[in-house]
């Protein structure tokens, strides 16, 4: 899809909803099927929930994480400001193998990875690294049917034990700082997740379709879209051959937010194309759409055009790199 000014020039959808041989039959792709949106998640949902934050009032750029997030303090994470996570200048790692603590380590032979297959590591999930697909989850920690204590849902018959997100966050804890140069970060968009849920009291797919989605209309973007859409008008995202097992379908494929349970900071967020071009016309306005005002024209200025010293990055968003400008995913006109 493509907007100039607010009016819809080009929409058209292409392709299947998953590969076939030649010949047989695939669903096809239309403009209202749903993609999981992965890193799209942090401008079009953690940030939006940074921005109202900040908008009214309820969070500043200086403000140290750790004020909020009691689990920092008396850590070498306790200085961390928002504005450095913001601009993945916080010494936070890119990301961290959150799922490895729900594994037994005793329940495998060898490695649990390797630069090149063999007949142990069979599984494939990365382009120099395959994984050892027999493995148990330890004992108590996850169950095949939602139970009160079993809360999180990974994959159609894999859910967490509630008590798993304390070991998640203690791993974030117990990861050293690093130097604050630029390094993109999932991380840190994990702990903004925990912020905002910290500062609402809310969930933060609770507070996005409160605040944004569900006022400006956007009926198939959210988080966990199993809730509220039928499974084939979902796309599948992949097949996980290693954890989970099975194509994912209305799960989210990156494994830091299928093991919050669907819901984090760095992906999870599922969405149309027309939709996400909604979201950010409402940003290119100046926090309205369609009459309704979402975010005061201050708030957008700032969160749109404020640039690192160190980086071409700004607050949340990629910014052309206007010395280098082939080095940037991002077009100079950008704004």
């Amino acid at each position: 899809v493509v907007l100039k000014d607010g009016r819809e020039m080009y929409n058209k959808a292409f392709g299947t909803h998953v590969w076939n041989e030649a010949g047989s039959k695939a669903l096809p792709v239309k403009k209202t099927d749903v993609y999981d949106i992965a890193s799209l998640t942090k401008t079009t949902a953690t940030l939006l929930a940074v921005m109202k934050l900040y908008d009214g009032g309820r969070l500043n750029l200086t403000d140290r994480v750790s004020d909020y997030l009691p689990f920092l303090q008396d850590t070498d994470k306790k200085n961390i400001t928002v504005r450095e996570l913001l601009m993945h200048e916080s010494g936070l790692p890119s990301t961290l193998l959150f799922y490895q603590e729900a594994i037994d380590e005793e329940s495998y032979t060898g490695t649990l990875f390797k630069a090149r297959p063999d007949a142990r590591h069979s599984a494939r999930i990365g382009r120099q690294t395959w994984a050892n697909p027999k493995f148990r989850f330890r004992q108590g920690l996850t169950s095949k049917v939602q139970t009160p204590e079993y809360t999180m849902q990974v994959s159609d018959s894999l859910w967490l034990n509630r008590s798993f997100k304390q070991e998640y966050l203690q791993k974030i804890v117990d990861t050293p700082l690093r130097d604050k140069r630029y390094r993109y970060s999932c991380v840190g968009f994990i702990l903004l997740q925990q912020l905002v849920e910290a500062r609402t009291g809310m969930s933060m797919d609770e507070y996005l379709a409160k605040e944004f989605y569900t006022p400006m209309g956007l009926e198939r973007t959210g988080y966990l879209p199993l809730r509220f859409l039928k499974k084939e008008d979902i796309v599948p995202s992949s097949t996980d051959p290693f954890l989970r097992k099975t194509t994912l379908q209305g799960f989210v494929h990156d494994e830091s937010a299928a093991f919050q349970g669907g819901v984090s900071g760095n992906a999870g967020l599922f969405s149309t194309a027309e939709e996400v071009a909604k979201v950010y016309q409402m940003l290119l306005n100046g926090g309205e759409l369609d009459g309704k005002r979402y975010l005061s024209k201050e708030t957008c200025r700032v969160f749109t055009t404020t640039v690192s010293r160190i980086s071409r990055r700004g607050l949340g968003f990629d910014k052309p790199d206007r010395h280098n400008p082939q080095k940037s995913p991002c077009a100079e006109s950008a704004p």
